[in-house]
């Protein structure tokens, strides 16, 4: 495994660590469980309108929404109470969409929301979607419907907002012994998910008060027999202070976050966790660098488990080579991960063994340049470096669906990125983004079930305000597979494989428009997850209503 000599340069003396054994979290096995992100069914998902791409990195990354397969890997599991909060929304117009695809897939979608005020903004929008197609016997069918409400009120002591989510949705093994018929009864899944948010952002009219932002969370999430609940709350506080001599922009900040998590089933005693996280953080520009430093610090306490404290150093610099232009960054950080039954099945919906076994990331490390080329082009180059305990690894288990099972090993990651994103005003949208691996696993031969090597690209166009196609390009490279989690295990690769979708709203009224979208136009039926091929060319269509 490549060693990075110029990371150890960075000169950062790292906190001793405790790294968690895994004979520390229960094991638990689920044998009739299932859900939730069929890649097929996110295959056809479509919207409205053309989005403005999304662009997320420690200064820059180009993030493609995936038509047909994760490629989001498991390497950064969920943090300890993440809880994810919008400093803004930007809806689009309500509307009404309808269509139907060649897989015998009706879609209805409805988005509501009032109009533009300084003072309070509410909508809904829900989603019907599946699937009723022969293929695979029906086994391959799906349904995936979902319902979201929000409020936000705004004044001068804050912003108060709400939301809240429900997601329903179905869908079978098809990776199962066709020859075993007593399998055929068991293969219907459902997933259901409630989840709510509360948040309230506080403003001080002095810049030197206290600010805070504060969200309590709580979701539950069930599959089969096994359901897990989640009851989160997560404050950061901050506060600009005066500069010290030369320091400028200095501001205080700590992120406080308390969780309890439960989980059970028809099998194991319930299990409860509660998580406390401290994290606290100075920002400071001294001569044109940007330097954040601070420490994550995490404690996990559950019954008849030793409670350790995890802690990482966090640094982060950044300098302007050029001002406006071009930005060198570079740091170090670490987190303990907590594992959640939703986590797992949202990154494979077919595993059906479950292993609560947090994760620690000992210790990331990277280094990355930004680039701003000309007034519409931007580009990023990142290498970076983790050392990570426990991370999860998918392996094919000897069932009769072909299911998966977790193994957690130490695994360190060198990871290169490259992104690049061109805009030409609004008529042409272009990003490109590339991913490149080396995997070290401890105990294993391979890391399974991880490519080394992943891209997305992603085309949109604005032909005269009239009509916006667009082009979507995932590709995954090699993937080793195991079978068996004993030592005469087997061992294969999965093919490399790129997915093309192409897509078009011609909107021939101001508030009329048809869509269409086709999918995996080479009609691939390749394998994100070992023995589980996706649907092939799948087209829908349909009209959009805005009002």
């Amino acid at each position: 495994m490549l060693r990075i000599p110029f990371l150890l340069t960075l000169s950062i003396s790292c906190v001793s660590v405790y790294a968690q054994k895994d004979d520390t979290k229960p094991t638990v096995e689920i044998i009739n469980t299932f859900e939730l992100n069929l890649p097929n069914a996110k295959k056809i998902e479509s919207v409205p309108v053309l989005d403005k791409p999304q662009i997320k990195a420690p200064v820059f990354s180009y993030a493609i929404k995936p038509k047909q397969v994760k490629t989001d890997k498991i390497i950064k599991p969920v943090p300890v109470a993440d809880l994810i909060i919008k400093e803004e929304n930007d809806f689009p117009s309500s509307f009404v969409k309808l269509g139907y695809g060649n897989l015998r897939t009706p879609l209805a979608e409805l988005y509501f929301n009032n109009k533009r005020d300084k003072n309070i903004s509410y909508g809904v929008h829900y989603r019907f979607l599946q699937s009723n197609s022969d293929l695979n016997n029906s086994f391959a069918d799906f349904t995936d419907h979902a319902i979201k409400g929000y409020l936000a009120t705004y004044s001068e002591v804050g912003e108060f907002g709400l939301d809240v989510n429900y997601k329903h949705n179905k869908y079978n093994f098809f990776g199962y012994d066709t020859s075993n018929r007593e399998a055929e009864k068991h293969l219907g899944r459902v997933a259901r998910n409630f989840d709510a948010n509360a948040y309230f952002n506080g403003t001080a009219i002095n810049d030197k008060k206290l600010k805070h932002r504060t969200q309590f969370n709580f979701y539950n999430f069930q599959i089969g027999k096994a359901r897990e609940n989640q009851y989160a709350l997560r404050s950061r506080l901050y506060a600009n202070i005066p500069g010290f001599n030369d320091l400028k922009n200095t501001q205080l900040s700590a992120t406080v976050a308390l969780d309890y998590n439960t989980f059970k089933n028809d099998t194991l005693k319930q299990l409860n966790r509660f998580f406390l996280q401290i994290d606290p953080r100075f920002d400071f520009v001294y001569e044109g660098l940007h330097i954040t430093a601070g420490f994550n610090s995490t404690k996990m306490f559950s019954p008849n488990i030793k409670s350790r404290f995890y802690i990482n150093p966090v640094i982060k610099a950044t300098y302007p080579l050029m001002e406006n232009v071009a930005f060198i960054y570079a740091g170090l950080d670490g987190r303990y991960q907590k594992q959640t039954l939703k986590n797992i099945i949202q990154t494979n919906p077919f595993t059906s063994e479950y292993d609560l076994t947090n994760t620690f990331e000992n210790v990331r490390t990277f280094l990355g340049l930004n680039a701003k080329i000309g007034t519409s082009a931007d580009a990023v180059f990142e290498i970076n470096y983790s050392d990570i305990t426990n991370m999860p690894l998918y392996i094919t288990r000897r069932d009769s669906f072909n299911s998966f099972a977790i193994l957690y090993r130490q695994v360190n990651v060198l990871k290169f990125t490259t992104a690049f994103n061109y805009s030409f005003s609004e008529k042409v949208r272009i990003g490109v983004l590339g991913n490149f691996y080396n995997y070290e696993v401890t105990g294993e031969p391979e890391a399974w079930q991880l490519p080394n090597v992943d891209g997305k690209l992603n085309m949109k166009f604005n032909i005269k305000n009239k009509l916006y196609p667009y082009v979507d390009i995932v590709a995954f490279g090699m993937q080793k597979q195991r079978t068996g989690k004993d030592a005469a295990f087997l061992q294969s690769s999965l093919d490399p494989f790129y997915d093309i979708s192409l897509g078009a709203d011609w909107r021939f009224k101001n508030k009329l428009s048809v869509f269409v979208q086709a999918n995996n136009l080479a009609s691939g039926r390749y394998q994100r997850w070992y023995r589980y091929p996706v649907y092939g060319f799948n087209i829908i269509g349909g009209l959009t209503m805005i009002f």
